[in-house]
């Protein structure tokens, strides 16, 4: 299984663990009178009837808890054990399932799509499938972090897992055996003749916008421009995104020089990301592909491309992902995942809660590439008669 949503390095904090506490003025712990908590942790510890958790699990909640009352999604705490398998997907080795999963408007746990060849894929499971049960275990009441913890395992393990999947009339059973796998950065390609009424055209697909994806991108299009093509498809669907330096990077390699996107925030941020000169492909016809799984850096990047009237965008609506965050590296091994800011596109257009419209709306199909692929063939005729 794999989860991509980093917008920033992470940075440390590791305070000593005997450390005095500077509270601001501003602050509004200031006033905060936490004796009614520990008086509430005292009369548990001295009545309840039953065992108590640990230490370390209580103070955790009492993070995790508290966070939730700025009501926002993705300033949050991520346990140490989630953290850490967060950072080994980020190195690029996965072990689990192999799918792109996100938590949906229910907070559910959902497949997005999963990848070609691994066991998710060769035990059957879909798009849209949500996850109910893991190992007879219902996971309804789980954070989205603590059922990442509980799919994922070491290869060659097994795991068992039950789906609600739209059209079924009862949840479906599936037992997967767990595997390690590298994630590939970019998928590329001249189309299939069949597929294009024989023209030449390029097909680069960017699943992740991780440390390496300028360097492999800028690979996948040397190979592909130099089979001259009479257009280029640029695929970010389901890209759930990652570094925002990453998001420049990839824009810059398509844009001449100008607005790449606006960074702003309540504490009087005003700060322009530009692009240089799009050398590597800045003439060629464009298409973008978008999904509601394209989210974070791909609707920079998207945005971008739309807005300067670089190339066309074709799919549907994209995530809605348009908030910054600062990633901290707790003393537990945790990570505090801070909103610190918001995006919004060259022509000053939020991103965070609406996402980019294309200018093609294609309804999404049930697997991502070939003939049966409507958004991926309107793409292609687009790019052969220019509308």
């Amino acid at each position: 299984m794999c989860i991509r949503d980093r917008t920033e390095p992470p940075t440390t904090a590791t305070p000593e663990p005997t450390a005095e506490i500077v509270i601001s003025d501003e602050s509004p712990l200031r006033s905060a009178d936490f004796a009614t908590f520990y008086d509430t942790w005292e009369l548990i510890a001295d009545e309840y009837d039953g065992a108590l958790p640990p230490a370390d699990e209580l103070i955790q909640a009492a993070i995790a808890g508290s966070l939730e009352t700025l009501g926002d999604d993705y300033t949050r705490y991520v346990a140490p054990e989630v953290a850490e398998r967060m950072r080994q997907d980020m190195e690029g080795a996965v072990e689990g399932i192999g799918a792109m999963v996100q938590e949906n408007d229910d907070g559910l746990f959902e497949i997005v799509r999963p990848i070609d060849g691994q066991p998710a894929d060769l035990a059957g499971l879909l798009p849209g499938d949500v996850l109910i049960e893991v190992d007879g275990q219902s996971v309804l009441e789980y954070s989205f972090d603590e059922v990442i913890l509980m799919v994922r395992g070491p290869a060659g393990t097994t795991v068992n897992l039950k789906v609600l999947r739209e059209g079924e009339p009862e949840p479906l059973a599936f037992s997967i055996v767990r595997a390690r796998f590298e994630v590939a950065v970019v998928e590329y390609e001249t189309l299939p003749a069949e597929m294009t009424g024989g023209a030449a055209i390029g097909y680069i697909r960017l699943t992740e916008f991780g440390a390496t994806a300028e360097e492999k991108l800028l690979e996948a299009l040397a190979a592909v421009l130099a089979e001259q093509p009479a257009g280029l498809i640029f695929d970010l669907r389901d890209n759930p995104g990652g570094y925002l330096d990453q998001s420049v990077a990839v824009a810059d390699a398509f844009l001449p020089a100008g607005v790449a996107l606006f960074e702003r925030n309540i504490r009087g941020l005003d700060q322009t990301f530009t692009t240089d000169d799009g050398d590597a492909a800045g003439a060629i016809p464009l298409v973008v592909l978008v999904n509601a799984g394209s989210a974070s850096a791909s609707e920079i990047v998207a945005g971008a491309i739309q807005d300067r009237g670089r190339g066309v965008l074709v799919g549907e609506t994209t995530f809605g992902k348009g908030s910054v965050q600062q990633i901290h590296t707790l003393a537990d091994g945790g990570e505090l995942r801070v909103t610190v800011a918001r995006w919004y596109t060259p022509d000053n257009h939020t991103i965070q809660d609406e996402g980019i419209t294309p200018d093609i709306e294609v309804a999404s199909p049930e697997d991502i590439g070939g003939a049966a692929d409507g958004q991926l063939m309107r793409a292609i005729e687009y790019i052969l008669n220019g509308q």
